[in-house]
């Protein structure tokens, strides 16, 4: 597992990844204040125009789920922890989507600063690895005077996130909690085939420095089985969470970590609104009763409860229409496309 310390030599010169200025989040501001930090998020121009030929292939390449093709990498041997995916705390009264979620009730939820001005989620995956998006380590629009990074005007450039804190356990970005953790790290892995402009392969890996001990406030959510990677979860109940905008209509971050429950859509449904943008390695939710993810939910978890009550990650916020509109859907990286490179990088076994 080789993970790159997020400085912008490394970012530019060995992860090798092309972003593009004009595709990037407004310009990133330095700031300790909540007001102050940008949302980072990716939107895609709904309901593009396509003949109809080009339309049956859009909706055969949605739905097909092909297996991984990586050469390379070995499958960890190591199980992921047995109690992954566990939920300790009470939340029989908090159900009600859209509510505030209680302490302990998504354990694996990460609140991820980016730099000190970016906002992001992400899903804790073991006691020592973060699952995110691709979009949210890399790709802030970073000013430099001089030096590294700096082009030949020394003007805007495109550049990893510096550092990134992660709080674990919290569900409050106003109060301190007793029970979370909170750590910084500049460890990231960012997916080789990472597209900036058409956000394909949106998946990302962080490492803390320290790993964290399981308790009712942290946990780890449960990576899908391999048998998973052939269903397409459509109809499926699933939950979205995250800190971001409350609603299309309000600009501010919720000062409280949110849910929603939601149903997941086919991918050619999905497809009707953002075309050949969607990829079979996406699974989207349908945006009635506006349930949906927004700006600063982007690397955060979409899970489903198995049978045995256990929570697994099934999906990380990527992208949608700009504004959150209702009615639109959401995509996300589709987590059983990737299980092998997150097996292989995070070290941590896949289930039957």
């Amino acid at each position: 597992m080789q993970f790159h310390s997020s400085n912008c030599e490394q970012v530019l010169t060995d992860v090798k990844h092309v972003v593009h200025v004009d595709n990037l989040p407004p310009q990133a501001r330095a700031s300790n204040s909540w007001a102050d930090l940008e949302f980072v998020h990716r939107y895609v121009t709904p309901n593009p125009r396509h003949s109809a030929a080009e339309w049956d292939a859009i909706y055969v390449a949605a739905e097909s789920h092909a297996p991984e093709d990586i050469t390379g990498l070995v499958n960890a041997t190591v199980p992921q922890y047995v109690d992954a995916g566990k939920v300790y705390v009470n939340t029989a009264n908090r159900i009600i989507s859209g509510s505030a979620a209680a302490q302990g009730q998504i354990p694996w939820q990460a609140l991820l600063i980016l730099g000190g001005s970016g906002l992001c989620g992400g899903s804790l995956i073991s006691n020592q690895i973060v699952l995110t998006a691709a979009h949210c380590v890399q790709g802030l629009r970073v000013r430099f005077q001089s030096g590294a990074g700096a082009d030949s005007m020394g003007v805007t450039c495109a550049c990893s996130v510096g550092s990134f804190q992660i709080t674990l356990g919290s569900t409050s970005r106003q109060f301190a909690q007793a029970g979370t953790v909170t750590q910084v790290t500049r460890l990231v892995l960012i997916h080789a085939a990472y597209n900036p402009r058409t956000i394909a392969n949106d998946i990302a890996l962080l490492r803390l420095n320290v790993a964290v001990v399981f308790t009712n406030f942290v946990n780890a959510v449960r990576l899908p089985r391999l048998a998973h990677t052939s269903n397409t979860f459509a109809g499926t109940p699933a939950r979205v969470s995250g800190f971001g905008r409350i609603s299309s209509s309000n600009n501010a971050v919720s000062p409280n970590l949110l849910f929603a429950d939601v149903s997941i859509i086919t991918n050619a449904v999905c497809a009707r609104t953002f075309g050949a943008q969607l990829l079979a390695s996406n699974v989207c939710t349908a945006g009635n009763n506006g349930r949906s993810p927004c700006n600063g939910d982007s690397g955060g978890p979409l899970v489903i409860q198995e049978a045995d009550g256990q929570f697994t990650v099934i999906g990380v916020v990527s992208f949608g229409v700009q504004n959150c509109l209702a009615g639109f859907p959401a995509a996300f990286v589709r987590v059983t496309s990737f299980l092998n490179w997150v097996s292989s990088n995070a070290g941590i076994a896949v289930r039957q």
